[in-house]
């Protein structure tokens, strides 16, 4: 599976997040900054994205997946203070 499609399917579910995918064939790390997360726990934040990308998950497409997900703030506050705190790219 690309990386173009697992963005695509998280962008669809995801409002106005920042997407981050790394890895290849059917091993993906996936990072996901939005505001859509706000006063969800983190079972609930990793339940929509991979809500998301269910489909590739039950046919083998993706097999090996790891997610993290954030909110704007909770992203801000995990980079270094003297680094720019920009979000994954999206």
């Amino acid at each position: 599976m690309e990386i173009s499609e697992i963005r695509a399917l998280i962008e669809a579910v995801v409002p106005d997040c920042r997407i981050s995918v790394e890895g290849e064939g059917c091993n993906f790390s996936i990072t996901v900054v939005s505001p859509a997360f706000e006063g969800l726990t983190t079972v609930r934040r990793h339940q929509k994205v991979l809500g998301a990308i269910q489909q590739p998950l039950a046919t083998g497409a993706l097999h090996a997946i790891s997610v993290k997900a954030y909110t704007p703030e909770e992203w801000d506050q995990r980079q270094p203070s003297n680094a720019a705190a920009s979000p994954p790219a999206g």
